[in-house]
Parts: structure tokens; sequence; C-alpha cells
């Protein structure tokens, strides 16, 4: 699903990736406002953005599949550009990363 915006679409993306049988999926740019997780019927959405005085521009997201939810052994969020997720598999864990770049010769 191609969208500029995450901000009011969450059960929208939702749906999307379950047509498309997705079990983790990275959103960048999300529009949405400052730090926290959100539990959909299907899915975990872990988000940050800026603060809420802020105009919404750098975002980042990060959407698994809810039967999943027991495996995530952490996430940090690192700033509203980078989002980690640790995720335990059977044996070991897969470190995931979610970053939103600055677009080419745009200036922040």
């Amino acid at each position: 699903m191609e969208c500029q915006s995450l901000y009011g679409k969450e059960k929208l993306q939702q749906e999307e990736l379950k047509k498309a049988n997705v079990d983790i999926t990275v959103i960048p740019e999300t529009k949405k406002k400052l730090q926290g997780s959100q539990e959909l019927d299907d899915y975990i959405l872990l988000y940050r953005g800026v603060p809420t005085n802020e105009r919404a521009a750098a975002s980042i997201a990060i959407m698994i599949k809810a039967k999943f939810k027991k495996r995530i052994h952490s996430y940090v969020f690192v700033n509203e550009r980078i989002l980690q997720l640790r995720y335990k598999l059977q044996r070991g864990y897969l470190t995931l990363l979610s970053v939103y770049a600055l677009e080419e010769g745009k200036i922040e």
C-alpha cells in the first residue's frame, strides 16, 4: 500500500497487509506524533514521530502480526527516524532496523 501518511489509516494498512499475508513491515513517513504502540485487530503497530508541537515530518513505524507478540523481545525508539525491533527466532534473534532517511538534496 502506497500512502504518504499512516495517520488515521492504521486499519486500512492492516487490511492491505492481511491480504498480502505480510508478517512484519517497516513503514517510513507515518506522520504520527509522539511514540508508542497500538494493538490493532491482527497487528501491533510500533511508532515514533516528532513531538506534538512540531510539524509531522520525520517518523517511522513497524507493524508486526499480533500472533507474534510473544516473540518480540524488545524494541527501542532511537529517535524519530530510527526504530529497532529485536525478535526471538527458534535459534537466536533477529534485529530489525526501521530507518527513515531524508530525500537526496533535502536539507533539514
